[in-house]
């Protein structure tokens, strides 16, 4: 795939990604500057209000993982192994606190506080979807009844 040396992140291109998170099953999608084989992942990630990522790490292999908020707010919790919000903080395009980096293994999830939301992604590739998370088994799956209760749930932290 023959790429640019260089793609803004601009309004424009928020303009252009808004409107498919919006129109997506899950309330979000991913916009990547990286191929999948790289060793350093990079991606906007797109959110709506109403999308659910259910908690996960990244331990096997162990990747860290940073993220900066670019528009908007949301809640990053942080989960002891047995499900127990351990820490959360509220990530803002308008501080005080625009990010947050986190070590391997580390059980995570986020919800969305505004309308829309896009942050900026980085962590250890290359990408590999058998690999790449490990889900918790405490945390409902996207394709369950349960996200619901449990997304607003995680929203009442807040």
């Amino acid at each position: 795939m023959s790429r640019p040396d260089k793609l803004l992140i601009d309004q424009e291109l928020f303009d252009k990604l808004l409107p498919l998170a919006s129109s997506s099953a899950r309330g979000r999608t991913n916009h990547n500057f990286h191929e999948l084989l790289e060793p350093y992942q990079r991606f906007l990630n797109v959110l709506t209000k109403d999308t659910y990522v259910q908690a996960h790490r990244h331990k096997n292999p162990p990747k860290p993982e940073t993220f900066l908020v670019l528009k908007g707010k949301l809640g990053f919790l942080l989960f002891e192994e047995d499900g127990t919000v351990r820490d959360k903080h509220i990530l803002s395009s308008d501080g005080p606190v625009y990010g947050i980096d986190i070590l391997p293994g580390v059980y995570h999830t986020l919800v969305c506080l505004t309308e829309t939301c896009i942050c900026f992604e980085g962590k250890s590739g290359p990408y590999d979807p058998t690999t790449d998370k490990e889900f918790a088994s405490w945390a409902p799956p996207e394709n369950s009844e349960g996200k619901i209760q449990y997304l607003d749930f995680l929203r009442s932290l807040f």
